[in-house]
């Protein structure tokens, strides 16, 4: 008799739930992206105890209509494709026709439904895959559906599950994502009881980014959109010094479904790479918009995971886009000397002033500009962009507002050209003033920044000094492969230096540095800090360790021409805000804070 056999539906259900329910958080994900795909506007989620003994989600879309309730719980039923073309163009975010049987097949269902069509709506039970209760009933427009006991009848599953705070935590982390990537739908999040968050619906991102990462983050925002023909993408950024230690705050969105992709990953920290340092990842949504014929989502059953047509044409794209959004004055910090509340920000009067000046009928009500977090904790509900809208003048000219400003961050870098030396601080950073603010450059990530981007665009800038006698360096076997490798970018960049034999180099000259020739040995240095990370081939990280040895270092000390040059030479470079491995390279004070720091202004 054969060994092989044909498992039974109940077995087979199971096994196959386990693809797509791989935890609570996969149910509420589901269970979501059916409320999405029928339209919803509002999509209320209650969970108890992680997920694990109840989850509710509640939306007012479409609904299900009645002759359809039992047909949802079979395995491939679906409304969203009706031939096999149908699945390389999915415009929706389900189309298997497992998620609802899945589920059912694992728990306790309980459907409540109605579409605007029906005079009344319908009830369904499913307990582990069978049907156990079908009628009408009362029911608001759209559809209920009830979670219990998750895992009840496959008790192994539950061994594997974590403690259901983090379970807990899971869930909010894909509710929030789903709600900043609809933020024209309506979420409410609550955990045992407790309302976690609510987001209004409006359509605005920088709230709902607001009520999830906080307002300081979400002011600070930066937006990029670009289009490369068939493909769009929008982006939403914070700056390199919110960088996290993980990637968990790096989301995408493709078509609308959020995915996990390592290479998006891979080229969004790429667009970030020379502001970051190591171990550091971005904070930053990416919106992908692209023909449904480039994408495969019939990948996985969860549908994280999808497939490019000329994905790496996709990846340099979001390369771009990301590189090109990190250049502005936006990237220099801005320090605080004091962290009171409640004092009036005068450089937003003043600014806000010169605006009135151009349009009479705008009044300032001065009350307005108290400090910007307080405003927005006194009244939670408001949206970041409409807090002017209690003052129907200001609200007119918001639009005015939101331009000045724009214009005077893109301004601010080519503002920064008539500046007094104040001197230098530790021998380490550079002061200086310019108006009603003072500036800290960092010599060394300043001047890292500049041979950076000398290096990579491989200026025929620098002075040479030829030693009186060339020096020899032996490597190891490996530090000569990749050396090999490097020669032409060291040559190009200042050092005359060649293959001398089977394992040795030799210096015939060096660059200079502010009047002082490099030590040859700094070559040696460099391959040293290259081989720690594994001699990478990325071409750009191979001139940051170049520019990092080659640069000033903290603790010598410049005299005023230095300062000055050095000032000159980091503003014309195309990001002087921050070193290679992502340090800011200059930050900025205010007059007013430094004041204030002294009682010298009213409080």
């Amino acid at each position: 008799m054969g060994k092989i056999r044909v498992l039974d539906e109940e077995i087979a259900q199971k096994i196959a739930a386990g693809e797509v329910v791989e935890r609570p958080a996969s149910v509420v994900k589901e269970l979501i992206e059916n409320s999405i795909d029928a339209k919803a506007k509002s999509i209320h989620v209650e969970i108890k105890d992680g997920g694990k003994k109840l989850i509710k989600v509640v939306d007012d879309g479409e609904g299900i209509s009645s002759d359809d309730v039992l047909l949802a719980f079979q395995r491939h039923a679906t409304s969203k494709i009706t031939k096999l073309e149908d699945i390389f163009i999915v415009k929706t975010l389900g189309f298997r026709g497992e998620a609802l049987p899945s589920i059912a097949a694992v728990s306790k269902v309980t459907m409540l439904t109605k579409t605007k069509d029906e005079n009344i709506g319908t009830k369904c039970i499913v307990v582990g895959g069978k049907v156990e209760y079908f009628d009408e009933a009362l029911s608001k427009e759209g559809c209920c559906l009830i979670v219990e006991d998750l895992f009840f009848n496959t008790p192994a599953r539950l061994k594997f599950l974590k403690s259901s705070s983090k379970e807990s935590a899971f869930i909010s982390e894909v509710v929030t994502k789903y709600a900043i990537g609809h933020p024209e739908i309506s979420f409410k999040l609550k955990i045992d009881g407790k309302e976690i968050f609510t987001t209004s619906g409006n359509g605005n991102i920088k709230e709902v980014f607001a009520k999830i990462y906080g307002i300081e983050e979400a002011k600070n925002l930066i937006e990029v959109k670009k289009h490369f023909g068939v493909l769009e993408i929008e982006g939403f950024l914070l700056p390199p010094h919110y960088a996290r230690s993980n990637r968990s705050y790096e989301i995408f969105f493709v078509n609308g479904r959020y995915i996990k992709d390592k290479n998006l990953s891979l080229f969004l920290e790429k667009g970030y790479s020379t502001f970051l340092p190591n171990g550091k990842f971005p904070i930053a949504i990416i919106f992908i918009n692209i023909d449904e014929s480039y994408v495969d989502v019939n990948v996985h059953p969860s549908k994280t995971e999808i497939k490019f047509k000329d994905e790496y044409k996709i990846f340099d794209s979001l390369y771009l886009t990301v590189k090109e959004a990190l250049k502005g004055d936006i990237l220099i910090p801005k320090e605080t000397l004091s962290k009171d509340k409640g004092y009036l920000q005068e450089e937003s009067i003043t600014f806000l002033e010169k605006l009135q000046n151009k349009n009479e009928k705008f009044t300032i009500k001065r009350e307005y500009f108290y400090d910007f977090e307080d405003k927005i904790e006194k009244k939670p509900n408001n949206e970041i962009d409409n807090l002017f809208k209690e003052n129907s003048n200001l609200y007119n000219t918001a639009e005015l507002i939101k331009n000045e400003v724009i214009k005077k961050c893109q301004e601010k870098s080519q503002l920064i050209r008539e500046y007094k030396i104040v001197g230098q601080l530790f021998n380490t950073y550079v002061i200086f003033e310019e108006e009603n603010n003072f500036y800290l450059i960092d010599q060394h990530a300043a001047h890292e920044r500049i041979l950076y981007e000398m290096y990579l665009n491989y200026s025929k800038s620098f002075v040479v000094q030829e030693l009186l006698v060339p020096q020899i360096f032996k490597l190891t076997y490996s530090e000569m492969e990749f050396f090999k490798t490097t020669v032409d970018i060291f040559k190009s960049n200042g050092f005359d230096v060649d293959i001398f034999g089977d394992d040795s180099i030799i210096i015939r000259a060096v660059p200079f540095t502010f009047g002082i020739p490099k030590e040859p040995s700094y070559i040696k240095e460099v391959l040293d800090e290259l081989k720690e990370e594994g001699f990478p081939k990325d071409k750009e990280k191979i001139i940051a360790s170049l520019a990092c040895h080659s640069a000033i270092k903290a603790g010598e000390k410049l005299n005023i021409e230095e300062m000055d040059k050095l000032i000159k030479m980091l503003l014309k470079t195309e990001n002087p805000y921050n070193c290679p491995h992502g340090r800011p390279t200059i930050i900025s004070f205010s007059l007013y804070e430094l004041e204030k720091k002294f009682k010298r202004v009213s409080i």
